[in-house]
């Protein structure tokens, strides 16, 4: 490749397409840090390319991206299979006064998507991505991933087959602002520490998925049922002598909320909603997935 004869030209083409190439990195990363190191990788390749020798910039960043974002991948599964506790994705955190514009950025895809998309292979997750996220046709994504047009169908058939294991994974959400007014009322009652109203807030079936790392306090192992999940939010509380507050937030598009105990932040939570009651409860307290929730 041949040095750089325009950087200026280099650099609109990248920021012309930063938002949609983040978008990409972060559906198959789970991780905000590791999309932004990618991306950053692929500026730095990008501008060592010239600029008479690629076709089509936003095809040739996709390519680069989806192939720089899977070696990360690969090492990274390594990674969490040693993960202490359950995996969680990390979250991306906006306010709930941001405008419906903000709130609809390509990049905000639920954290019950990524963790389902955790399930898949890595050259899974890619073409699916790729083919229902970026809205590819298969001779795009074939030739982006080096493989036959027919082989990428078959990879796609193969990720469908495994989401769809999970038969929640494209069950309809309520509206967002039904989903806002459960989060505000879960905080309320968990502040209370109203043991009826938390349990009438959430599904018989509700499940409380928490993520530490090993650096923070969470339940290590998945809560199952709405009496278990209020038991132990009033139980955190008493056993303590402190009490929980909370901010409302967006957490990847969806309900969530900050929280406080005893005056000091400590996780993000995040729900899935549906038929008017909290589904699921994803606490992310493991504090090096909150770095930029902090800096914000």
């Amino acid at each position: 490749m041949t040095a750089l004869a325009d950087p200026d030209t280099a650099l609109a083409a990248f920021a012309g397409e930063r938002a949609r190439l983040r978008a990409l990195a972060y559906r198959l990363l789970g991780s905000v840090a590791e999309a932004e190191d990618t991306l950053q990788d692929a500026w730095l390749r990008w501008a060592a390319v010239a600029p008479g020798s690629v076709g089509s910039a936003p095809a040739y960043l996709t390519t680069l991206v989806t192939r720089l974002a899977l070696d990360r991948l690969r090492s990274a599964r390594v990674a969490r299979e040693r993960y202490y506790g359950l995996w969680l994705p990390e979250p991306e955190v906006t306010s709930w006064e941001s405008d419906s514009d903000e709130a609809a950025e390509p990049e905000s895809v639920s954290l019950a998507m990524l963790l389902l998309l955790e399930r898949l292979a890595p050259d899974q997750r890619a073409v699916f991505v790729l083919r229902e996220a970026m809205d590819l046709d298969y001779a795009e994504i074939a030739a982006m991933l080096g493989k036959s047009v027919e082989a990428c169908r078959q990879i796609m058939r193969r990720a469908r087959a495994k989401l769809a294991e999970s038969a929640a994974w494209d069950r309809p959400a309520d509206s967002a602002d039904a989903g806002r007014r459960l989060a505000i009322a879960f905080a309320e009652a968990s502040v209370r520490r109203d043991y009826a109203a938390i349990v009438a807030l959430l599904s018989d079936d509700a499940q409380w998925l928490g993520d530490g790392g090993g650096m923070a306090r969470t339940a290590v192992n998945p809560l199952f049922g709405a009496d278990r999940i209020a038991r132990f939010l009033l139980g955190v509380q008493r056993k303590r002598n402190v009490s929980f507050s909370f901010t409302p937030v967006r957490v990847n598009g969806g309900p969530g909320l900050l929280a406080e105990l005893a005056g000091s932040f400590r996780s993000v939570l995040a729900f899935d909603i549906g038929d008017g009651r909290i589904l699921r409860v994803y606490q992310i307290a493991n504090p090096q997935k909150l770095e930029r929730v902090f800096a914000a």
